[in-house]
Order: structure tokens, then C-alpha cells, then sequence
């Protein structure tokens, strides 16, 4: 008899989010279903299809939009005659926090307040509660602000505030879900007041060339939460530059105001104090000086542009500012840069009234600046700056990081990884790979040059030829290549790979090609490409059997250089397999001569002599056929007449004179 047994069984435990779609699978084999019966149970109890729950015709237990009460022990029983077996699960469906049961406000102070809540239990919906989430607002600011309380189980914490405030808080816990439910807003709190703590910001004192007897004072008022009681004001304090004591005036609750009556062409001091109803603040303003009959000019700097760029400079100039626009002495320009990156990083820079150039050095390469100039006077106040942006040239890239280079387990697979250049100093749009190999201690010969877009950071040969592989790369932009790194690895070789290619000139269109392979493959095909002028390689049309390792080829030009290369062909069809190709071997058809055997170039150069020799004779033979002329038809004919030519008698020498050669008579 055949038992029944489970095709697939439930996992111990699953945890899901509320809302979510689970599907719990139980399968018998398919001999067994004949016969046989499935029950599923949660927590011991059967489960019917409902409108959220059903078990389909497959026996699989579906639960839609599934909800907390859903957490429970789910058993899947198959039963078949009198055996029985079953799966089970436990399932946990969880959710955020729920709201918190009661928020209390209690030891208020002017500044501070505590805030008490309370959970029930289960409220953390079968997810620890990790934290809570204090949020309030005020009547002055409606903006929630948050402080967040890490210990799970606190139950209180003390919340900072401002005087003269009226605050509502509200509270969450958070848990692995997310944050979760918040409670109703408290009842409103109002703080107790105070004087001011802090002072306005932003005070500026302006002169100006045509009302030279008055400055322009301005901040920025204190907002509500931080005026701490009804009764805002500020109070003005400004004396003579050289002076010891100050002036006050009572401007109430304004931003701005005039001083008038001061003298032409001087400094003056100036701070700001607040107060309200119940006293004076406890800080003032910083004092800023100022100066009458003078102000910031009321345009920026014309024309301003970068007139060079390179790598890590930038040269600007600008034109002066139109003197109707100077409110009396123009003082100096300053100049600001910063990377657009990090705009809170400036560099500032003064320059006088009468330089229209400055320079930038050691900046960084191909990286976007802001550069902004104004014009200044000895008076604070608003300014007017022209900016432009620009980028600086690119600089070649920094060397590739960790670059690693290693085989397979199986040893025919060699691969190098790197990661990009910390200094990029531009786009990098690609990487030159150089692959060397050698093979038993013989001088690395170039594998090949690959060129990777930028995007790719691993390289991998497959099917490589047993030897060692020494790999160089360099990162690319617009700029140049980068520094060279180095790594190596050894692979023991596919055994069908050739390896250890040589080629040898035999004729100025021959070059014959000799390798080695552990294995016969199917075949091997020869790949060829011009050296340097070409970077396509081409398939010549020969191959060779997989039991050769020779072959010549044809031709070629014998004024070229060439890269050879050969491939083993493991399987052929339409789902060929091949190794990786050789080694670039370097055949110069130009030097085909010192190829030849020392024999043949022996006989070689014979020929080549004698060759020479019956041509020379050649000339000569018809240089004495056109010296001596054509032979008449008459001369031919007549007969032959030889005339006899006086010959001029010796010279006559003295006897005894030197020169005269006597033969002795022999004895």
C-alpha cells in the first residue's frame, strides 16, 4: 500500500504585514490524492472559506488583507484511510503601534514641561516598540517639531521650551514597522513669560553720498517664540567713532530706522537691544560700524567673466562699477568662490578698488564653481554681486583602486576586477587594458589591448591557454590615461587552448605560425589584423586540423607588419564553443631574409652574384655592337684586304740609363 506523504510542507514561522496577501501551500503527492482529504485548523479550531479566507481546489489556505486577529497556529491534517500527517506554521501579523492610551502634561515651568504617556498591552501589535516620538507645536510656530525618546521603555520625558508659549503634544511609539499611531493633541499649555533671552540678527548700518547726514539701520525683528512676553521693542544705542558714551533712542517695535543729524564722513557705532513689558533683554546685538555720506554700491561689478580655464584655475575680470552707482568711495572688491557641492565652504578674497583680474589656483579639476565679486564701501549693508558658474577642465584620472586579478577553481578562466579612481578629475568614459603573457619564463608577449567603458569594472578570459597573465590598466577621460596598475595571475589552462604562438616570416607574403596545445581540439583558425593601423581582427579563410600546430599563411603584404593570432575550436554547429585566442604573435614581412636556413641564404646570395656578372656581360657585348657599327651588304662582298700599319719605332735610351731590364745569360 502506498502512503500518503507531503509534496510541499509549511515553513515553522511567517511573519506578515496587515493588509498584505498570504498564501499557505500543502500538497500531497498525486498518487495519494485519490482517496484522501485536507483540514486545515487554526489554533485546533477547522477553517471555513469566508470572505477574506478561502482554501482553493488545490488545498491552499489564501488570506486576504489579512489583519492582527489573523496571528495564530495554522496545521494542515491530510488524511488518507486510517493515516494521517500534517504540516504546521506559526503566523504573526503585525502592524505599528497603536496610539498611546493617556498623554499628561505635569511639572510645568516656564521652560520646560514633562510629558507622561501610558500603553495598553498589545498595543505594540506584534512588534516590540523600540521607541517613542514626542511631536508639538505653538501658537507662534505651527510647524511640528519632534523629540524622539531610544529607551523602550520609558514612559516620560522632559520637553524644552519658550516662554510665553502655548504648546500642544501628541505621542507614538515606534516599532520595526514604522512609526505608529499618534494620540489626540493635549489640552494647550501656556508657558510662563519672560524678558527677551536672545538679540535681533542681521543689523546693517548704511551711509549714503546723498543724504550724507544720516545712516540706514536695519535687522531683523525677534520672532514670536522668541520675544517671551507681550510689549516687544528695541531700543537704538549709536556714538561717534572716538567717542565713550552712546546715544539711545526708543524705536519701539520696528525693523528699520534713520538716524539723522550725524556729521559728514564718519563712523559711528550702532547696536540693538530688545525689550518687552517686562524689562530689557539680556542680549544685545553685536555693534557694527558705519559710515555717513557712504554706502554699498548700488550695482554689481559690469561684464564679469572667466577669461582662462584650466584644470585647477580659473581667471576672471570684471569692469568697474559706473560711478553713478558708487554711494561715495568705492574701498575694494571681494570675491567669493565656493564648489557648487559644498556651498558652505567659501573662500573670500579681497582685491583694491583698482584690480579688475584675480586668479584662482589649486582648484579641483573638472568640478563646477560659483564665483561671485562685489564692489565694497566702509559702510555695512545690502550688496549687489554678479556670479557666473563654471567648470574646470578635466586632468587625466587617478589610478583604478584595488585592482586584483586571479583564476577559476577550474583554472581556464582568468578574470581582473578594480574599483574607479578616488580622483576621477572628469568623466571616465573607459579603461585601457593591456594583457601580457609568457609561459615558462619567456618574455611576456602582448595578449591583447581591450578598451572597457566606463561603467565596467571586471574583465574575465575565457578558455584561457595555460601560462602566466600579467594585466596593466589605466583610467580614461577627456583628458588622457591615468597612472597604470599592475596585477597578475596564473592559469592552468584550458586543456584544448593553444598557446605559445610563433610566427616566422619565410617570404615577404608568407609567415609561418607554430603553437602548442595540450589537446586536440576540432580545429584551429588563424585571426589577423595590421599592426597599428587596424584594430579588426580578420578570420583567414584556412584552418588548420586540430591535430596540427603549424600552418602557413598566405598572401600577405610584404611592406606591412601584422598581429597574428590563433584560436581553438572545441565544437563547432550552431552553438560553436572556442578558447580564448592566443597571444598577439608580431610577424615584420620585411624581415622575411633572416628567417631563411644558412644554406639558402648562401645560394642565395651566389645567384644574386652570378646574376650580376651576366649582366654586365650582356652590356658589354652590346656596347661593342653599336661601337663598331652595322657590316654593309658591299663590305661583305669585297675581298678582304689587309693593310698593314707602320709601327712607331721604341724610343731610344742610353745604355746604362735605369729602365733597361737585361736577361742573363745562363751559365
Amino acid at each position: 500500500v502506498h502512503g500518503i506523504y507531503f509534496t510541499t510542507t509549511l515553513a515553522p514561522s511567517l511573519t506578515a504585514r496587515t493588509g498584505s496577501r498570504i498564501q499557505l501551500n500543502c500538497s500531497i503527492d498525486e498518487q495519494s490524492r485519490n482517496g484522501s482529504h485536507i483540514l486545515w485548523t487554526k489554533d485546533n479550531a477547522r477553517i471555513l472559506n469566508g470572505s477574506r479566507i478561502n482554501i482553493n481546489v488545490n488545498n491552499t489556505l489564501v488570506i486576504s488583507n489579512a489583519l492582527l486577529p489573523d496571528t495564530g497556529n495554522y496545521r494542515c491534517e491530510a488524511l488518507a484511510g486510517a493515516q494521517t500527517i500534517s504540516t504546521s506554521t506559526r503566523l504573526v501579523v503585525n502592524d505599528v503601534p497603536g496610539s498611546p492610551r493617556h498623554v499628561i502634561l505635569f511639572n510645568k515651568k516656564a521652560e520646560s514641561v514633562n510629558v507622561f504617556w501610558t500603553f495598553n498591552t498589545g498595543q505594540d501589535h506584534n512588534s516590540p516598540i523600540m521607541a517613542y516620538r514626542i511631536e508639538y507645536r505653538s501658537n507662534h510656530n505651527l510647524t511640528i517639531r519632534v523629540q524622539n525618546v531610544s529607551h523602550p521603555n520609558a514612559n516620560n520625558a522632559t520637553v524644552k521650551l519658550s516662554p510665553w508659549g502655548s504648546y500642544v503634544f501628541r505621542v507614538a511609539g515606534i516599532n520595526d514597522v514604522g512609526i505608529g499611531v499618534r494620540s489626540q493633541w493635549t489640552n494647550a499649555y501656556l508657558t510662563e513669560s519672560a524678558v527677551p533671552y536672545t538679540a535681533p540678527k542681521g543689523l546693517k548700518v548704511e551711509g549714503s553720498a546723498r543724504y550724507p547726514n544720516r545712516l540706514f539701520v536695519s535687522w531683523v525683528a525677534l520672532p514670536g517664540e522668541e520675544q517671551n512676553a507681550p510689549g516687544i521693542g528695541y531700543e537704538l544705542f549709536y556714538k561717534l567713532g572716538n567717542m565713550q558714551s552712546y546715544t539711545r533712542i526708543n524705536v519701539s517695535n520696528v525693523d528699520i530706522y534713520f538716524i539723522n543729524g550725524l556729521q559728514r564722513e564718519q563712523s559711528y557705532d550702532v547696536y540693538i537691544l530688545p525689550y518687552n513689558q517686562l524689562g530689557n533683554g539680556l542680549k544685545a546685538t553685536p555693534i557694527v560700524r558705519g559710515f555717513t555720506s557712504e554706502a554699498p554700491p548700488r550695482s554689481p561689478p559690469a561684464n564679469f567673466a572667466a577669461i582662462r580655464i584650466t584644470f585647477n584655475s580659473i581667471a576672471v575680470r570684471w569692469e568697474p562699477i559706473p560711478q553713478n552707482f558708487v554711494e561715495g568711495t568705492l574701498r575694494s572688491y571681494t570675491l567669493r568662490i565656493w564648489d557648487v557641492r559644498t556651498p558652505d565652504e567659501v573662500t573670500i578674497n579681497n582685491v583694491g578698488s583698482n584690480i579688475l583680474v584675480y586668479t584662482y589656483y589649486n582648484l579641483n579639476p573638472y568640478t563646477v564653481y560659483r564665483i561671485e565679486v562685489y564692489g565694497n564701501s566702509r559702510s555695512s549693508g545690502i550688496t549687489y554681486a554678479a556670479r557666473l558658474t563654471v567648470r574646470t577642465l578635466a586632468a587625466i584620472p587617478g589610478p583604478v583602486r584595488q585592482f586584483t586579478a586571479g583564476s577559476t577553481s577550474v583554472g581556464s578562466v582568468v578574470a581582473a576586477n578594480w574599483f574607479p579612481p578616488t580622483n576621477a578629475n572628469g568623466v571616465i568614459f573607459g579603461y585601457r587594458l593591456n594583457v601580457s603573457y609568457s609561459l615558462g619564463g619567456r618574455k611576456h608577449d602582448r595578449y591583447g589591448i581591450y578598451l572597457i567603458p566606463g561603467n565596467i569594472h571586471h574583465f574575465t578570459l575565457n578558455h584561457a591557454p595555460r601560462g602566466s597573465y600579467t594585466f596593466t590598466i589605466a583610467a580614461e577621460n577627456f583628458a588622457g590615461f591615468g597612472p597604470i596598475r599592475t596585477a597578475q595571475a596564473y592559469a592552468a589552462g584550458d586543456e584544448y587552448a593553444a598557446y605559445d604562438l610563433i610566427a616566422t616570416p619565410l617570404s615577404n607574403q608568407r609567415v609561418r605560425l607554430n603553437w602548442r596545445a595540450m589537446k586536440n581540439p576540432v580545429q584551429f583558425e588563424v585571426l589577423i589584423r595590421v599592426a597599428m593601423n587596424d584594430t579588426n581582427w580578420n578570420r583567414y579563410p584556412i584552418t588548420a586540423p586540430g591535430k596540427d600546430r603549424m600552418i602557413n599563411v598566405d598572401g600577405l603584404d610584404g611592406n606591412k607588419k601584422y598581429y597574428i593570432r590563433v584560436v581553438s575550436v572545441i565544437s563547432t554547429g550552431r552553438y560553436a564553443t572556442k578558447s580564448s585566442p592566443t597571444n598577439q604573435a608580431y610577424a615584420d614581412m620585411s624581415d622575411f631574409e633572416g628567417n631563411l636556413p644558412a644554406f639558402n641564404r648562401a645560394w642565395f646570395v651566389l645567384l644574386f652574384a652570378l646574376a650580376i656578372v651576366l649582366a654586365l656581360i650582356f652590356i658589354y657585348l652590346v656596347y661593342r655592337q653599336f661601337r663598331n657599327g652595322p657590316v654593309s651588304k658591299e663590305s661583305q662582298s669585297a675581298p678582304v684586304v689587309h693593310r698593314a700599319h707602320p709601327r712607331r719605332p721604341p724610343a731610344q735610351e742610353p745604355i746604362g740609363q735605369k729602365g733597361i731590364k737585361f736577361k742573363l745569360p745562363s751559365t
